[in-house]
């Protein structure tokens, strides 16, 4: 592996960095036999954090995230990152290949927004109503699969997401792991 990696960039330092992230990531997740990543006991297993791992690790595919090569890929739109997400706490979210901002905007519990906490879904009017969706983290902020970034932490007080929040937020009801 190093070899490969240094084929890429021949920067030790750099190859030393790449080995330890990919240890991380390693000691953080396992894959079964089917290929699908399982949480490795002990690890942090909350809705809010647990797709942090992507963060700066995946890109937008619109319509992506519905199969399990995309999602070692790290290849999400927001509605699957949203799916997956949530089933890594153990909660499901329907089927993963049908999955969208339709079907879960009528899941949960409907939340006034001033009433809204972390792990709630946020809705946003962005190519169509209710076109996009994040999980709220709380001050403003929300996780979630975005075009230019992949999956990223965006602020909902100002800017675009200001512009598009909805006000629709759904409430999914789970126990930490």
């Amino acid at each position: 592996m190093r070899k490969v990696i240094w084929h890429y960039n021949h920067a030790d330092w750099y190859v030393d960095k790449v080995i330890a992230q990919a240890e991380v990531y390693k000691n953080s997740m396992n894959v079964n036999k089917d290929g699908e990543i399982n949480i490795t006991p002990g690890a942090d297993n909350d809705v809010t954090t647990i797709g942090n791992r992507w963060i700066n690790n995946s890109v937008y595919v619109f319509g992506g995230g519905r199969n399990q090569n995309d999602i070692k890929m790290g290849r999400f739109d927001c509605s699957s990152f949203v799916h997956w997400a949530f089933s890594q706490v153990g909660v499901k979210l329907g089927e993963l290949t049908s999955v969208s901002t339709e079907t879960l905007k009528h899941l949960g519990t409907a939340i006034k927004v001033e009433d809204m906490q972390p792990g709630d879904l946020v809705f946003f009017d962005t190519y169509k109503k209710d076109g996009y969706v994040g999980i709220y983290l709380g001050d403003g902020n929300f996780i979630g699969a975005q075009s230019f970034t992949g999956v990223a932490i965006a602020n909902m007080n100002d800017g675009y997401w200001k512009e598009k929040f909805n006000h629709r937020v759904k409430r999914i009801d789970y126990v930490k792991k």
